[in-house]
């Protein structure tokens, strides 16, 4: 499910970086791992949770806090203390007090850092009208002589946020998603569970009102259209072979792994090249047409069958 939320974030992205920043509000420390995985496998850059880049080799991001600020009696000594201790992550935190007022204050100390060999890389927003921040921001960096320094968001984004920020054309170049993403807040249950299909050779199935299902072990095989997007999938029996890709592969046998553990990278590049192939339609956020997915005549005739044995 994190996964998917990643995913939907990527494909409303266009290509601008997304990093993970949700491990303060994760439902407990592993989930928060977990989600910097998953949104790394579905194609984030990277997250900001540092045993997760331990872990997993996950790339670290990651900018100064709130607290640093308000630590500090005067903002400009903090953004200054924050770049000699992170010089080659120069990413200033600049909606403490007031945003507009802190991006002047980013534009008067760069000339000092860069006699220190440090650019200011970035500046982060955290509140607000994230768009119209982001507007003001820019050109006061710009008319400051920091063209190249680039604006990162965050604050209760989601990829409906983003998609909202993207199309009204804020000039923002990456996003930092956390809580909506790492804990799914719109939709925190997968309404799915083991259901006994086969049992000793012999094909079987539920029929319960509105949770019926279909018996027997199963193949999928994936149409595509002539240049290379999904088309339709066919549900059939394992031995119903059909036009297009067959989808399922046996991992496990008997408590024994059939193929080596993928690595995380392998399974993002796969995870980039299946997102690649899906439909416009299926790409937007109100997808006006689902997936079409089609039960084969040998399946519909083996629930016939097992029906019939009941």
């Amino acid at each position: 499910m994190i996964a998917s939320k990643a995913a939907r974030s990527v494909l409303i992205a266009g290509g601008k970086q997304l990093i993970d920043f949700g491990l303060r509000r994760a439902h407990g420390a592993e989930a928060g791992l977990l989600a910097a995985r998953a949104s790394y496998l579905a194609g984030f850059a990277g997250t900001s949770t540092v045993l997760a880049g331990m872990a997993y080799d996950i790339p670290i991001y990651g900018t100064m806090a709130h607290s640093f600020v308000q630590a500090h009696t005067n903002e400009t000594t903090a953004f200054e203390h924050f770049a000699l201790a992170q010089p080659e992550n120069a990413v200033l935190l600049i909606d403490t007090y007031d945003t507009e007022r802190a991006a002047h204050k980013v534009v008067a100390l760069a000339p000092s850092l860069k006699q220190q060999g440090i650019a200011v890389k970035a500046v982060r927003l955290d509140s607000g009208d994230l768009a119209d921040h982001a507007r003001k921001v820019r050109r006061i960096l710009d008319e400051g002589g920091l063209p190249h320094a680039q604006i990162l968001a965050s604050g209760n984004l989601d990829e409906y946020q983003l998609q909202r920020l993207i199309a009204g054309g804020a000039p923002i170049d990456s996003f930092a998603v956390g809580t909506a993403m790492t804990t799914s807040a719109d939709a925190p249950s997968l309404d799915c569970a083991y259901k006994l299909q086969e049992y000793a050779g012999r094909p079987c199935r539920k029929r319960s009102e509105g949770k019926a299902t279909w018996p027997g072990r199963k193949q999928v095989y994936r149409q595509y259209t002539h240049d290379g997007r999904c088309d339709y999938d066919v549900v059939t029996t394992h031995n119903d072979h059909q036009p297009g890709e067959p989808l399922l592969q046996p991992v496990m046998t008997e408590g024994r792994r059939l193929v080596p553990v993928q690595k995380l990278t392998e399974l993002r590049e796969r995870a980039a090249t299946q997102l690649a192939r899906l439909s416009d339609s299926l790409r937007s956020l109100e997808c006006d047409r689902p997936y079409d997915v089609r039960i084969s005549h040998s399946l519909q005739d083996l629930a016939r069958v097992v029906d019939q044995c009941v």
